[in-house]
């Protein structure tokens, strides 16, 4: 039988409820040829990944100093952005090496509604392409590359705390301005903290600016930590980047003052928590009653998440900033304020479209890597905690209009969300 290009992969259809019994897993394994050891390959690794404005995908590639364009099959394919629910991945990507695969990147392909995730075992990377209703295929990401770009002054080989290879923090995070690609990370300077810019597609030569900012934390001006997580939004009709690092300041940066050769200080707005590295800064819009409000969701891997309004960054960026130190641990927060949400143990979150947010986690009880959605507005999965609503013999009050009109349908909702809706009352 003829194989496409494509066809060196693991397919799956994995129950939504759950993937931790063997008997809810139907595998077929179909292999071309064995994955590439880190050796072989051109890709070698993946720390970030982005969808193009042509629909390609884009991943940096840390161990080789390269981003690399990659065309992507266009199955599998979904009809529709519908919640993830899928338990106990590590049991389903057993087949595809030994040890524990390690998530390294997620995003979301809107195009055909399906989850693409950059995986690693035994030092090999891969791609899945995962949709809601089960379906998920692996591949090997040099069958897909269509070009790659080297990315100029990579940083040395030095090892932080004696195991993190500082050339694995070369790109931390990619967003989009139009059609050029921002790409976060460090270079081999003593200033290392680096906004590359490349116009898509590649071929122009890349800028460089460097970027500081007051870490109020830790009393300093800040060049050497890089970016943890950005994006692009429009504050005061002015684009600006918004961007995250490690202990939670967040800056702003008018894009404009982005020019190539040049040191920058980004105006930190919030101190929004240390001790964590924020995962994602992703903005979105919520329509309630025909109402909309836009907001800011910084993912955590170490806190609650923080729910930020727009207009609220938008009125920090017209100030001065942060100057002074906040004084951990006692205190800890500063600037703009955050709505702490219970989005936690994640390994990384992004937008999963109007309704949605998706997030790779670890479950907090058997360390099982989890892919599941949660609802926008709610910012909780309602089968994560057991309550007064689930004890046997529990029914809504016949008479209580709060509980028949508000709590019930939400309830409700969330249940058909998760794979419950057995279990409507």
């Amino acid at each position: 039988m003829v194989r496409e290009p494509f066809e060196e992969q693991l397919i799956m259809d994995l129950d939504r409820r759950s993937l931790l019994a063997v008997g809810a897993v139907a595998a077929t394994l179909s292999v071309a040829a064995p994955l590439r050891a880190r050796d072989q390959a051109t890709i070698q690794s993946i720390s970030a990944m982005t969808v193009a404005p042509d629909g390609r995908l884009i991943v940096a590639d840390w161990r080789a100093g390269a981003l690399h364009t990659l065309t992507l099959p266009t199955a599998p394919a979904s009809s529709g952005p519908g919640a993830f629910n899928l338990t106990g991945l590590d049991a389903a990507l057993a087949a595809v090496g030994p040890g524990r695969a390690r998530a390294t990147a997620l995003v979301w392909d809107g195009v055909h509604n399906r989850a693409v995730i950059a995986l690693e075992a035994a030092g090999r990377p891969f791609l899945a392409l995962a949709l809601n209703d089960g379906t998920f295929v692996t591949l090997d990401p040099d069958s897909a590359i269509a070009a790659s770009t080297p990315l100029e002054d990579p940083p040395g080989e030095a090892l932080i705390w004696g195991s993190t290879p500082v050339r694995s923090l070369t790109v931390t995070s990619l967003a989009w301005q139009g059609n050029t690609l921002l790409v976060a990370g460090v270079a081999n300077t003593d200033f290392s903290s680096t906004l590359r810019r490349i116009a898509y597609p590649f071929g122009s030569a890349t800028t460089k600016t460097r970027i500081e900012m007051y870490h109020a934390v830790h009393n300093q001006i800040e060049t050497r930590a890089p970016i943890r997580a950005m994006t692009t939004v429009t504050l005061n009709g002015v684009d600006h980047l918004l961007a995250a690092y490690t202990c939670t300041p967040l800056v702003t940066l008018p894009l404009s003052a982005l020019a190539d050769g040049t040191a920058v200080r980004a105006k930190t707005i919030a101190e929004l928590g240390f001790g964590n590295t924020p995962l994602s800064v992703t903005p979105f819009a919520i329509v309630y009653q025909g109402q909309r409000s836009d907001w800011v969701l910084v993912a955590n891997a170490a806190k609650s998440a923080d729910l930020i309004p727009l207009p609220a960054i938008a009125a920090a960026a017209t100030g001065a900033g942060l100057s002074t130190p906040v004084k951990a641990p006692f205190e800890q927060f500063a600037g703009v304020q955050a709505i702490p949400v219970p989005l936690g143990n994640l390994v990384a979150m992004v937008d999963q479209g109007p309704l949605f947010l998706l997030g790779l986690r670890r479950d907090v009880e058997d360390g099982a890597l989890q892919f599941v959605s949660f609802r926008k507005g709610a910012f909780f999965r309602l089968s994560d905690f057991v309550n007064e609503y689930d004890m046997p013999g529990y029914s809504y009050p016949a008479d209580d209009s709060f509980q028949q009109g508000y709590i019930r349908p939400f309830h409700a909702m969330m249940k058909r969300d998760e794979g419950h809706a057995d279990l409507i009352r």
